[in-house]
C-alpha cells in the first residue's frame, strides 16, 4: 500500500495519484517548487483566487512581481488593495488541480482567443 503524503490515506500499490485527494503519490523536491498559476490586475482579485484555491485544499502564495523595498502604498486602494499586477503561486504538485478548479470557475482566461 502507498500512503498519501498529503491526506495520509492508503492507496493501492499501482496508484500514481491518491484516490481520495488527487495528490501525486511519488513526489520529488521538484514537485514543491512554486509556479505562477495566474496574474491579476490587483490584490483583491489575487485574494479571491487565493481563497478559492485554499478552500479546496491547495496551498497558495500571492506576491507582486519584483516586489521589494520601495513600498507601494501610493498605489493602494482601501477596497481593492494594492494596484498593479499580482502573481498567484501554487506548488507544482497542485498545478493541475488548481488549473482545473480555476477553469471550472471560469477564472483563467482562454489563451487561444483572448476571452475569459
Amino acid at each position: 500500500m502507498k500512503i498519501c503524503p498529503k491526506c495520509g490515506k492508503e492507496n493501492s500499490n499501482n496508484s500514481e495519484y491518491c484516490e481520495f485527494c488527487g495528490t501525486k503519490l511519488s513526489i520529488t523536491e521538484e514537485d514543491f517548487k512554486w509556479v505562477v498559476i495566474a496574474t491579476t490586475e490587483n490584490q483583491f482579485e489575487a485574494d479571491i483566487i487565493k481563497n478559492l484555491l485554499e478552500a479546496n485544499g491547495i496551498d497558495v502564495m500571492i506576491k507582486r512581481p519584483g516586489a521589494g523595498i520601495g513600498g507601494s502604498a501610493v498605489l493602494s486602494n482601501p477596497l481593492m488593495g494594492s494596484a498593479g499586477a499580482w502573481n498567484v503561486h501554487v506548488a507544482q504538485i497542485d498545478m493541475e488541480k488548481a488549473e482545473k478548479l480555476l477553469d471550472k470557475e471560469n477564472i483563467l482566461e482562454e489563451e487561444d482567443n483572448g476571452t475569459p
